[in-house]
């Protein structure tokens, strides 16, 4: 039998206990008499006057006590073969006192078909051996088809020491009770499954028994056993040490009535060690009186929480150091271009026997370094104007493979494994050469007794619950995944989430300048790949990019060397807001033959532009300028002159629109640092492709005049 069974048939064998001293004392008193056959429940054919009037108004008492219970009532006289039901059994059964008398075969009739074999066989049993019939669960199906759930339970009742001369029952009417229960269930799961989404678990603390409970989600974030016995010792037992004292606001020792609320504490798990992060509120329960007798409380589990909080913080730290560094290229670059400028122009003044060309070298030797560190600024801020186009993996590794081995060094084995058939990817040749430089010194670095460097290509289709290891942001799709592997001496846990952190290196002071995989997960990050890598101290590090796959558009192919610089007698507007930059273009320009006018500003080139007589041919103009951008300025002189083709120049840039113009070879650009020479090539080329279009334009088929170029031959 169920627990809930025995409460019930306990609470039965009491209430037919003092049903029987009220119906033995109303005997006595001839206030009742036993009812048989068919007559009514409670009334005495024989009384009158007073005596049945005390008898109807105990039995209407009686009647409203069994319904307000939901059970009925019913005595079985054996010697008298009478039977008497309760007003409420009659209720109870869906039978009507005056066309249903109380007899077994009423009774059974009233039983659910399916349930009426089984009762009949236990009432029987019960009879046969004169002991009473427990708690029998049953269904009660009315005439109109509703069907109730009842408990029928009975009990022998034995005058002196003879068989039982009668039987008394009950039958308790469950149905509220059970939709009751299966609502509580239903709430109950709710509240588990709540409590599992959000990852809160509940907890409540008697004082008077000193009992604590948990619920189901709060043994989750513990980390312990459901069939553990839950005690406030083990509770407290589990929070961090470091963290106890703040808990428990500083007492010497732990109580329930000492947790702070709110606190947040660690965790440790005891099955596994592992630290989660936990909230805590806890609140007083307390009687109608006011004292209190208990607490209940909240763990919430933010470990999720404080992770991404983390990253955020983490990602903020990246980006205020990528504007920091975006800023100091961008100044630098100019510097740089000015330096760049005027050694080239003084090379051309010195004569190649003079020492001056030795320091002039070295200048240059200095300034490309440095150029080089602002790349790595730049690409790690991803700040960068990049020129992606379609590529063959295999073919840029094959082709930047001569330069790899001499750097990794003899004593390094450099294993190239090509995949077949490897799909195209979108991508800067030159920074994607520059992500595999960076790898193969830092793998070198990691190797200094010698070992093995492979670079392998394969294609991969990530499905969504396809993690592997991954980071989570990759979305499911087709990638080219390149991996770079060494068997150097690995990366200590400790430093590895520092490891694609700007300035951050583990060489020797003056060895490194901690921004080889910075500029690698910047320009990865820049043409929509993910890096990330796994490492272990002993086992080496393996490096891991994938890069999304380009569909239906062919590899381009690298485009061939170009022509000398040549000069041209055309008109070109420079603006440019750096003083050292602005002259340096002046001045390079014009000794290539050009006529150049200068303007600090939009608004000074406008001006300037609005009083020159002549045409101007070509605006080269930096992309920020103080107070406009160089695509409103080009807009600005359209509608002022006729369109001009525009040169862009500048360190970086943040104008999307730019960068996605450049992207799909709308504009074009000219990166700082330049030389004269690299600015010369690229006026000319623009004009002489500007000059095409225009004869192209105004004339249909009719061949175009040669470029400057060939005609200067």
């Amino acid at each position: 039998m169920s627990t809930a069974g025995s409460r019930e048939l306990d609470a039965l064998r009491a209430r037919v206990a003092e049903l029987e001293r009220e119906l033995s004392h109303a005997r006595a008193s001839g206030r009742i008499a036993g009812a048989r056959g068919t007559d009514a429940p409670g009334r005495d054919p024989g009384s009158a006057g007073g005596a049945a009037l005390v008898g109807e108004e105990a039995q209407l008492q009686l009647d409203e006590g069994e319904q307000a219970a939901q059970m009925g009532n019913w005595l079985w006289e054996l010697g008298q073969n009478s039977i008497v039901w309760s007003r409420q059994l009659f209720r109870i059964l869906g039978r009507d006192p005056a066309t249903d008398p109380p007899s077994t075969e009423t009774f059974l009739d009233a039983v659910h078909p399916d349930d009426r074999e089984r009762l009949q066989a236990r009432l029987r049993l019960a009879n046969e051996t004169g002991e009473g019939a427990g708690a029998i669960a049953f269904r009660v199906r009315h005439r109109d088809g509703t069907v109730r759930e009842c408990l029928l339970s009975s009990l022998p009742l034995v005058e002196g020491a003879g068989p039982p001369s009668r039987y008394f029952g009950a039958i308790v009417d469950l149905t509220e009770r059970r939709r009751a229960e299966q609502e509580l269930r239903r709430s109950e799961r709710m509240l588990k499954e709540a409590q599992r989404i959000a990852h809160v678990g509940s907890w409540s603390y008697d004082i008077a028994s000193r009992t604590i409970r948990w619920s189901e989600e709060l043994y989750h974030i513990l980390g312990v056993d459901l069939s553990v016995r839950p005690t406030f010792e083990l509770f407290a037992g589990l929070i961090h040490p470091e963290d106890r004292h703040r808990v428990f606001g500083g007492a010497e020792s732990a109580s329930p009535l000492g947790i702070a609320s709110p606190v947040e504490c660690r965790v440790v798990r005891p099955s596994s060690g592992e630290l989660r992060h936990v909230q805590m509120a806890a609140q007083l329960v307390t009687d109608d009186a006011g004292a209190v007798t208990g607490l209940v409380g909240t763990s919430l589990d933010i470990t999720e929480r404080r992770r991404l909080e983390e990253q955020l913080l983490h990602s903020q730290k990246l980006e205020a150091i990528g504007r920091l560094a975006g800023g100091v290229a961008h100044d630098f670059n100019n510097m740089l271009t000015a330096i760049f400028g005027h050694r080239e122009l003084a090379s051309r003044k010195v004569p190649p026997a003079s020492a001056v060309v030795e320091h002039l070298t070295q200048i240059g030797t200095a300034a490309e370094r440095a150029a080089a560190l602002t790349r790595q600024l730049l690409a790690f801020a991803r700040k960068q104007l990049i020129q992606p186009s379609v590529v063959d993996p295999n073919a840029l590794i094959f082709g930047v493979e001569p330069l790899l081995r001499p750097l990794v060094g003899e004593d390094v084995e450099l294993v190239v494994l090509a995949g077949s058939q490897i799909w195209p990817i979108h991508i800067d040749r030159g920074q994607f050469e520059q992500v595999l430089m960076n790898l193969a010194v830092n793998a070198r670095d990691a190797m200094p007794g010698g070992g093995r460097l492979t670079i392998e290509t394969a294609n991969r289709t990530l499905g969504a619950g396809d993690d592997g290891g991954r980071m989570p942001e990759i979305e499911p799709g087709d990638y080219v995944e390149l991996t770079v592997t060494d068997t150097g001496q690995g990366i200590d846990d400790a430093v590895q989430k520092y490891v694609f952190e700007p300035f951050f290196t583990t060489k020797e002071p003056g060895k490194g300048s901690g921004l080889g995989l910075a500029t690698c997960h910047g320009i990865v990050k820049q043409h929509g790949g993910h890096i990330w890598f796994a490492s272990a101290l002993g086992q080496g590090t393996r490096f891991t990019i994938c890069f999304p796959r380009v569909r239906g558009v062919p590899c381009e192919q690298p485009a061939r060397a170009t022509a000398a610089a040549v000069g041209g007698g055309e008109t070109v507007l420079v603006v440019e807001d750096e003083a050292q930059v602005r002259e340096l273009c002046v001045a390079a320009l014009r000794s290539f033959g050009y006529s150049v006018l200068g303007a600090r500003s939009g608004k000074e080139a406008i001006a300037l532009a609005a009083t020159y007589p002549g045409p101007i041919h070509l605006l080269v103009s930096d992309v920020v300028l103080p107070d406009a951008r160089g695509p409103a300025l080009a807009a600005a002189l359209a509608r002022a002159r006729a369109p001009l083709p525009v040169l862009y120049t500048s360190g970086y840039t943040e104008d999307a629109l730019l960068q996605g113009d450049l992207l799909d070879g709308v504009v074009h650009y000219v990166s700082k640092p330049y030389t004269p020479t690299q600015l010369a090539k690229a006026v000319r080329g623009l004009l002489d492709a500007s000059a095409q279009a225009r004869w192209a334009k105004s004339s249909g088929d009719a061949p175009p005049p040669a470029p400057t170029a060939e005609r200067l031959q």
